[in-house]
């Protein structure tokens, strides 16, 4: 069998996947709260549909792991761009007819969709040598450069259309971007399937089993990125909004988004030179960087730079781990993948909701005292996890 040492073609088709749930993700984050507060009947709960969305997905993430395992990857992932698609009808007539349950659904259905589409980078990897399964990955999840960079036109572009309400047409692109990527995913399909010489595929690849530890410290270098990443953003965002113009806000948070996926171009090289973790360790680093660097001014400036930090530093660690939970044995690979999933989207809620109260209570400055404090914290952790790790392989090689 020949393995080259480039990625085979189907895995494209999976980047362009990854590029359409971004930017459906980062067009619903733009337009989620201002069309909540349009419809709610109280402002308190303009929020809800935001909410619902990732309640559907930590409700769903191990569920659809399940189903990939019995059914296989592509029914689902074509499962959840029919959620993708029901997303978008119901966001349509939940702004004709001003029904705010319609919204509720329309973001439920949203975060099924999400809740599939997470899986599009492990995907990338399930029939490649391990020496293609960094770049595969980091492949995949460049995507959201694209997303980074389109989404945000295409909510400016949008958000009024002649005969519509205000936002209408946004949850439209919804379903139109399912329209397009359901035969997007049908190709995906048909091409990783050829056992094809000029693909580097191998299909009857025998991985080792994780040990366990490798499997937690994947999982907490994951979650824990989110986690972080969400809180240091919106806490930023707000502090921004407050201090600055709406549109520089913008844009800051758009340099940021552009930082956390444009290292993806390169990290697998790094991962292939330093390891996995020395990258996971590198991406701490640079999460506890980006925590400090606001406490040296409330500048602009300062938390720019801190943003740009912030998104490198996650995508270290989040590419890192989830390279680690790509060379999954096939026993392992589903049931650790959708715990792995459940346990991020558990995290990332909670970065969501959290900055709000973190920054009431604690003020700018020792709110990102406390962030760089947590993560140290689990870096160590992390850094524990790895030496017993390393002694167990010794002890086991010495037998």
């Amino acid at each position: 069998m020949i393995i080259l040492n480039h990625l085979p073609k189907y895995v494209y088709f999976l980047l362009v996947a990854q590029a359409f749930n971004l930017i459906a993700a980062v067009l619903s984050v733009t337009v989620s709260a201002i069309v909540g507060l349009k419809l709610a009947p109280t402002q308190a709960l303009a929020t809800i549909p935001y909410g619902l969305q990732f309640l559907a997905i930590l409700l769903t993430t191990f569920i659809f792991s399940f189903l990939m395992k019995k059914l296989g990857r592509h029914l689902v992932f074509q499962l959840g761009v029919l959620c993708l698609f029901g997303a978008g009808v119901l966001g349509y007539f939940a702004l004709t007819n001003e029904q705010f349950y319609l919204l509720c659904l329309s973001h439920f259905c949203l975060g099924l969709f999400i809740s599939t589409a997470n899986f599009y980078r492990f995907a990338a990897s399930d029939r490649l040598s391990p020496e293609l399964i960094p770049k595969a990955t980091a492949m995949v999840i460049s995507g959201g450069v694209v997303a980074a960079l389109i989404a945000p036109v295409l909510a400016i572009q949008f958000q009024q259309v002649s005969g519509l309400p205000d936002f209408t047409f946004i949850y439209l692109i919804f379903s139109i971007l399912a329209v397009i990527l359901s035969p997007i995913l049908y190709f995906w399909n048909n091409k990783q399937k050829q056992p094809q010489a000029q693909q580097s595929v191998i299909a009857s690849v025998q991985r080792a089993k994780l040990p366990f530890n490798r499997i937690v410290i994947a999982i907490m270098s994951g979650a824990f990125a989110f986690y972080i990443m969400n809180v240091m953003m919106i806490m930023s965002s707000l502090h921004l909004k407050e201090h600055h113009s709406f549109h520089y806000a913008s844009i800051s948070i758009q340099l940021h988004v552009l930082a956390m996926f444009i290292p993806s171009f390169f990290v697998s090289k790094l991962i292939q030179r330093f390891g996995i973790n020395t990258i996971i360790y590198i991406g701490f680093g640079l999460l506890m960087l980006s925590s400090f660097i606001p406490m040296l001014g409330q500048a602009g400036v300062y938390i720019n730079i801190a943003l740009i930090v912030l998104g490198i530093g996650w995508n270290f660690a989040y590419s890192g781990a989830s390279t680690l939970l790509a060379g999954l044995d096939e026993q392992q690979k589903h049931h650790v993948q959708g715990l792995n999933e459940t346990i991020i989207a558990l995290f990332a809620t909670l970065g969501a909701f959290l900055p709000a109260p973190i920054l009431t209570r604690f003020g700018w400055s020792n709110a990102n005292l406390l962030a760089l404090s947590l993560t140290f914290i689990v870096l160590v952790v992390l850094m524990v996890l790895s030496k017993k790790q390393q002694h167990s392989q010794a002890n086991a090689s010495s037998l």
